[in-house]
């Protein structure tokens, strides 16, 4: 008995075979859009029946020829949470009128690559010709959702059609294909994969006919030969030292921040081998990555406590390591067993490195509801259903050490940040970011009050909170030209700003907010990454190193990962990444304290 799946083939090679007429399917169109009755054979309106109507009797993804992929951020996390670091695609181009074309049944042999500058597409119809080969320049066409290269003499297709990250139906039917690229793997969203006559291997076919297109994509992407490794990144020294000895003697230290991917999160990467997500392999390979840069603070994002207490900790104590681990505020609401599973910041320092003094968390939604940040007092919160309605419904945190040299005896905080996911709520990140370093202000003037032990090596008293060294890492989920990051960088930000337009959060938005630390991002002065955080809907800077830039200068910085492997790349998590962050490393020296020169190095944070 012929299954589901292959009567779906059947009937996908029979409506193929009836579409082979010069311009098919821009005919149909052009005799549906004046009433006349639908041709037979494929139309540019009749991809969505290929689906069966969709799932649970609702349309279909690909209904009508003016389908548009959603340019939005996310896919969604389990409890509403968003997955990918993704914002609001940025449509940098004008959509054309129309973005369909039709060269079917023309006895094309060769295409011409200016095809391919054509990046409005999502639909091209190139079936029924005399075509040898597709180019592997197709992967150009981002936006094609369906690709039909049907009646053809293909033999092979390119790797680079793995590219394709919104395809959604692949039509190869009556072909010379004698097998699949691996690289096909990676279409998460094809739904509609179409194979029949070609003299493909019984395993391809008897796959195909028990489950069906995804079996295939599954099964291309979960036992395809893993790619080689990119190259090493490169190390761009700012600033020359002249011995490791040198360092030593003056305090160089290194940081590292990373989101680590927490393993509750993994459930949406369709582009991933099921193999990379397993938390056993991925947890080895953060490991590896961690420890490889031997910093001496680590900022990790994305940390459950039983990650922290059962592998991390353990590890990295054998390193040296000991750390701080605070978890997102609903952890407070659930049971033991739950609360394990809630992610939330580490940091790690080397205890022959750094001598704690003190830690402490900080709680967004705490610190909006109880501190005189935004309003003068609880009284006047109801005044402001902003607060409630945002900000306190948002449970992310940060995490605070502060710390002393062992050799030096000068004191630094270190501070890891995770801000929301969410690209709607760029009002409620500045205002996140607004009350952590308002947080920290109170917090640096304590620190600076503390008396210096006498055995110190440092003499003398900080007079201020602000002149004290200040390193903040972490995932801030906001591009360069974000409130956030001109909060950070410039060091206040105006209550108009376009992020709170139309909200009011109190003082922020009446006056403004402002810090006195002088920041500057680790990448200012050699401009930023390309990107941080890599998946198929989002390549961006989101991710951050803010230093002091009244005590310290960046002495070196990790470079971009290898371009000639991100170009084969759709995105991260994968064998090589286990985030679908990138880390980074910033080397800092410090400027004279005190009449002390110390270096403050290497970050590492992902992208």
């Amino acid at each position: 008995m012929v299954s589901t799946h292959w009567q779906h083939q059947i009937h996908l090679a029979q409506l193929s075979r009836q579409s082979s007429s010069p311009h098919h399917h821009a005919r149909a169109a052009a005799t549906l859009s004046r009433g006349g009755t639908q041709p037979s054979g494929l139309t540019l309106q009749d991809p969505a029946s290929l689906l069966n109507g969709g799932q649970n009797g609702q349309s279909s993804p690909l209904t009508g020829s003016s389908l548009k992929l959603s340019g939005g951020r996310r896919l969604e996390r389990p409890e509403g949470e968003g997955l990918e670091r993704v914002q609001l695609e940025k449509q940098k181009d004008k959509r054309q009128d129309w973005a369909a074309l039709d060269l079917g049944g023309q006895g094309i042999r060769n295409l011409n690559l200016a095809l391919f500058n054509y990046h409005f597409l999502d639909k091209l119809y190139i079936n029924h010709n005399r075509l040898t080969s597709l180019p592997g320049a197709v992967c150009k066409l981002g936006q094609l959702t369906i690709l039909d290269v049907s009646g053809n003499l293909l033999t092979v297709l390119p790797p680079e059609i793995g590219l394709m990250k919104n395809l959604r139906m692949l039509l190869i039917i009556d072909n010379n294909l004698q097998s699949l690229p691996p690289e096909m793997g990676t279409l998460f969203r094809l739904e509609v994969l179409g194979i029949e006559g070609n003299p493909l291997p019984d395993s391809i076919k008897n796959l195909m006919a028990k489950e069906g297109t995804r079996g295939i994509i599954g099964d291309l992407r979960d036992n395809g030969p893993v790619p080689l490794p990119p190259a090493p990144r490169d190390w761009i020294v700012l600033e020359e030292r002249e011995s490791e000895k040198d360092n030593a003697d003056e305090g160089v230290f290194s940081v590292v921040s990373y989101n680590i991917l927490c393993d509750r999160y993994t459930g949406i990467y369709g582009y991933t081998p099921s193999w990379a997500l397993q938390w056993d392999f991925r947890r080895e390979s953060i490991k590896q990555e961690v420890v490889s840069y031997d910093a001496d603070i680590m900022c990790l994002q994305e940390v459950d406590l039983a990650t922290y207490e059962e592998f991390l900790l353990p590890n990295l104590s054998e390193k040296d390591y000991t750390g701080f681990h605070w978890p997102k505020s609903r952890a407070k609401t659930m049971s033991e067993a739950e609360r394990r599973k809630v992610d939330g910041c580490a940091i790690f320092y080397k205890k022959s490195v750094f001598k704690l003094i003190d830690q402490q968390p900080v709680e967004f939604q705490h610190v909006a509801m109880n501190s005189t940040l935004l309003v003068p007092d609880k009284d006047s919160l109801k005044n402001y259903p902003d607060i409630f309605n945002r900000v306190a419904t948002k449970d992310n945190i940060a995490t605070v050490c502060f710390l002393e040299h062992q050799r030096t005896g000068n004191r630094l905080i270190a501070v890891n940040a995770h801000l929301d996911w969410a690209p709607t709520y760029g009002d409620v990140k500045l205002v996140q970011v607004g009350l952590l370093l308002g947080e920290l202000q109170v917090m640096a003037e304590k620190f600076a009050k503390l008396p210096m032990p006498d055995d110190s090596p440092m003499k003398g008293q900080y007079t201020s909170g602000k002149k004290i060294p200040m390193v903040i890492g972490g995932d801030f989920n906001s591009t360069p030209d974000s409130g956030v990051y001109q909060l950070l960088s410039k060091g206040s930000v105006d209550g108009d700003h376009i992020d709170v337009q139309g909200y009011k959060y109190g003082k922020f938005t009446e006056n403004g907010v402002s810090h006195p630390f002088g920041l500057k991002s680790s990448y200012a002065n050699i401009g930023e990454l390309s990107f941080t955080n890599c998946t198929p809907t989002f390549k961006d800077a989101i991710d951050y190193i803010w230093y002091s830039a009244n005590s310290l200068t960046v002495a070196g910085l990790l470079g971009e990962p290898d371009k000639e492997y991100m170009s084969k790349v759709m995105g991260f998590p994968n064998a090589h990444f286990p985030s679908e962050y990138v880390d980074f490393l910033f080397c800092y020296s410090v400027q004279a304290i005190n009449n002390y020169k110390s270096y403050f190095p290497t970050f590492s944070v992902p992208v």
